[in-house]
């Protein structure tokens, strides 16, 4: 097994940082240069370097950190946008595997089956990181076979590599601070001189659980691995509908994206939790409402092609559709909704392309240029259940290409009949020689007539004999006859289409 353990330090003061010093495209506001801190019970509880550098410490009064910095930014700790803050986190942390455990200032992830897929627990690290930085959150990785001897680990800043396997090497040197059940018995133990986790392992286990209790020894031989770990996994929740409330008046799209991608790390490690992709998302951005109109929410939904889960190409959808917005009033405020998912197992690492890999860059293509020149834009050709030759064919906006495969029975059989390529838009009228229809020269019918007679019900009564024919050049051409004809027919004769 190989748990990584996510520590989150700064949690209070991240969760403040990004939604009231940081603007919506991601650039710090230039009011963090001065000192920040995160106050509780009247006391510092954290504080940014600047409030550092001012002398003030955490576990000091809020009025002496006022009287060492006058201009000190102080705010109340506020556990709910944590709790959000760790959510997101842990919706993020789904996406490299779904045994993810929530810890009050940071995550647990067991991660040995995704090695293979992710390449490597140094990948799987760095791409934890580079998320948790788009969330805003200050984080502090480190693994280690154990749940709790990696939680030990990413609790100290001075880790010299984020994984080590060897119990000794990973665990004895780490200081004893790390342990939970040592902390009401810290300084008894540092007066004794013990100052290590190793160190502690050394004293007598019955001398250890007589004067500090079971509960210390509990705690060595979980990290150790000589005692189970009994681990609640956190649970996405059945729908995704993730709110995202910006920290300033948003009036220009490019930082909107920055905002949506924080939405859409969310949606990934949600989709791959539940073994799906989406096909349909919708982005609601709910303006500020302004003295002469209540603007409320304008609602974007993008369709995708085929289905995915792909955080760039995601992205990519978005960017171009919201480039081509407008807004109509200030966005405050983000959710972001997936309406159609289907399930999807991850994909198998191919060396060589295949029909599947062609087919999805196909409709990452579609995608985008729909999303760029707008759904109607792109259009494909679709059989129509008419036998008159030009309405039995249709160019529709592309649709769900996922919603086709799936209803493949509900298409409308093609005719057994040749058919040519090139249709003409309209049928070209015909002279006769020697009572043979002329083009470029006689021509020569080469089979019987095929005779179709419909639309009587729509006042376009096609009453018509086929024939295929070839010319003098050896092109063949599919020609017709009207059953009756009048003056304004001319011969009767008609061009209507070329075989390739």
């Amino acid at each position: 097994m190989l748990w990584i353990a996510i520590h989150l330090p700064q949690l209070p003061l991240d969760v403040v940082l990004r939604s009231r010093f940081r603007s919506a495209s991601g650039e710090p506001d230039p009011f963090v240069e001065m000192p920040i801190a995160i106050c509780e019970n009247r006391h510092i509880g954290w504080c940014n370097h600047h409030a550092e550098e001012a002398g003030i410490q955490p576990g000091m009064s809020e009025a002496n950190a006022h009287a060492l910095a006058g201009n000190l930014q102080s705010f109340p700790r506020d556990e709910r946008q944590e709790s959000q803050a760790l959510q997101e986190a842990a919706l993020w942390a789904l996406r490299f595997t779904p045994h993810v455990v929530l810890r009050p200032a940071g995550l647990l992830m067991e991660v040995a089956a995704s090695l293979r897929l992710f390449h490597g627990a140094q990948s799987i690290a760095s791409q934890l990181l580079s998320g948790l930085t788009e969330l805003g959150l200050h984080a502090r990785l480190a693994g280690t076979s154990t749940a709790t001897g990696a939680w030990w680990r990413a609790q100290c800043d001075d880790v010299s590599a984020i994984f080590e396997n060897d119990f000794r090497q990973a665990l004895d040197p780490l200081p004893l601070h790390v342990l939970h059940a040592v902390q009401p018995h810290l300084d008894t133990l540092q007066g004794i001189g013990c100052q290590t986790v190793g160190q502690l392992r050394r004293l007598p286990r019955t001398g250890l659980t007589r004067r500090f209790g079971k509960e210390l020894l509990r705690e060595l031989d979980r990290a150790y691995g000589e005692e189970a770990e009994a681990h609640q996994w956190f649970e996405a929740p059945a729908n995704f509908d993730a709110k995202l409330e910006l920290p300033s008046r948003v009036e220009g799209t490019e930082a909107l994206l920055f905002a949506a991608r924080r939405l859409l790390l969310q949606l990934t490690g949600w989709l791959t939790a539940r073994h799906a992709a989406v096909i349909s998302i919708t982005l609601l951005l709910h303006h500020e409402s302004t003295r002469h109109h209540d603007h409320r929410s304008s609602p974007m939904t993008i369709v995708l092609g085929m289905p995915s889960r792909d955080i760039d190409h995601l992205t990519l959808l978005l960017r171009e559709r919201l480039t081509q917005l407008e807004l109509v009033a200030p966005v405050i405020e983000l959710t972001l909704k997936a309406d159609q998912i289907v399930m999807q197992a991850a994909p198998n690492t191919e060396l060589f392309p295949t029909p599947a890999s062609d087919a999805e860059s196909t409709g990452r293509l579609v995608e985008r240029l729909q999303s760029r020149l707008g759904p109607d834009a792109v259009r494909q050709l679709s059989m129509v259940a008419d036998h008159r030759p030009e309405r039995s064919v249709a160019m529709p906006a592309l649709t769900n290409r996922h919603d086709k495969r799936r209803n493949k029975e509900e298409a409308v059989p093609h005719s057994a009949s040749t058919r040519p390529a090139w249709l003409l838009q309209q049928p070209l009228a015909l002279i006769t020689r020697q009572h043979k229809p002329f083009y470029q020269g006689p021509l020569t019918l080469l089979t019987g007539a095929e005779r179709i007679e419909s639309g009587w019900w729509d006042d376009a009564l096609a009453a018509r004999d086929y024939f295929i024919a070839q010319n003098d050049q050896h092109q063949l051409l599919w020609v017709f006859r009207l059953r009756t004809v009048d003056e304004a027919a001319g011969s009767g004769w008609f061009l209507h289409g070329f075989f390739g």
